[in-house]
């Protein structure tokens, strides 16, 4: 039988996030599992945010305060204070429903082979308006696969060995995208899944890390292998493929002109309209983009009144 396990260590970066951190707070405290420790790195905030946190009366929180040296700094120095083996993560502004951390730990117990979960996530931006519904795949090989050109494991709701973090930090050179980064990087050595259940409620707002992070890095890391992969692809299918992908890395990460002519050696209905979207102005271009429209479409068809309502709850 696998073994129970009976401690986790959560690990809060935060920056400046006085607005929304004590909600975030609140999603951790009122978790239904209980034995906990709360590691909160403040990474040299300069508003209220150690005002709020020290409001919260909890033995289970630790508190530290550092210079700004950026989000993977305080992530690599929270690691090396957190105590158990599993350590599950949330952002100074997303929220967890309070059946997160059972829910994933209780699975993890079941699958031993895995060393890292997320879920499925609700995006929702203030006052409290659910944006849209993100189902990312399940399973290790669609993860591995989908890491080719996105992550799709939210961070606010990922557990993963303490191991595996010591073993493998954040990068500190980077300004944002450092799960990204990380997950891309461990692949190879680790087994992923996510839980087909929403647990995590993403904030989206202006001026986010993840809206105004340097994308660079992220292209140049994905952009590689694609290409050599193409390169070497033994039928029209593996070239096709490639092809695609390097077309959607350029124009995610990268710059959109350079994704035109792998999108013309590759066509496709869907490569053909993005191919049209690149002639957009700067402003509506990265506007489009960020809309994700292909999960508000969806999620336009989906009841989403439970949601409004739980996220509602998690907000008070």
């Amino acid at each position: 039988m696998p073994g129970e396990i009976k401690n986790v260590s959560v690990l809060l970066p935060v920056y400046n996030s006085g607005k929304y951190v004590g909600s975030s707070i609140k999603s951790i405290l009122n978790q239904t599992f209980r034995d906990f420790e709360f590691i909160v790195i403040d990474d040299g905030s300069t508003d209220n945010s150690e005002e709020i946190i020290s409001s919260f009366k909890d033995s289970r929180i630790r508190y530290f305060k550092t210079g700004h040296k950026g989000t993977s700094h305080a992530l690599n120095f929270g690691v090396e204070r957190c105590s158990y083996d599993w350590l599950a993560r949330i952002d100074s502004d997303d929220l967890n429903v309070p059946a997160r951390l059972k829910t994933q730990l209780m699975f993890l117990e079941d699958n031993p082979e895995i060393d890292v979960v997320s879920s499925w996530s609700v995006y929702f931006k203030d006052p409290a308006k659910v944006l849209f519904l993100l189902k990312a795949p399940l399973d290790h090989r669609n993860i591995y696969g989908f890491l080719d050109l996105h992550n799709p494991l939210n961070q606010s709701g990922t557990i993963i060995r303490k191991s595996i973090l010591a073993e493998n930090p954040f990068d500190e050179s980077l300004n944002g995208l450092e799960d990204f980064e990380l997950f891309h990087r461990i692949r190879d050595k680790v087994r992923f899944a996510n839980l087909p259940e929403f647990l995590v409620y993403t904030r989206i707002r202006k001026n986010s890390r993840s809206s105004t992070a340097d994308r660079s890095h992220i292209r140049n890391m994905l952009f590689n292998p694609s290409f050599k992969n193409m390169i070497d692809a033994k039928s029209k299918g593996g070239h096709f493929y490639w092809a695609t992908n390097i077309a959607w890395i350029d124009y995610f990460y990268g710059d959109r002109k350079d994704s035109r002519s792998y999108f013309r050696n590759s066509i496709s209905w869907r490569n053909l309209a993005a191919y049209f979207t690149t002639f957009l102005p700067d402003e509506y271009f990265h506007k489009f983009i960020n809309y994700r429209l292909k999960y508000r479409l969806k999620t336009f068809f989906s009841n989403t009144k439970f949601h409004r309502t739980e996220l509602r709850k998690l907000l008070i």
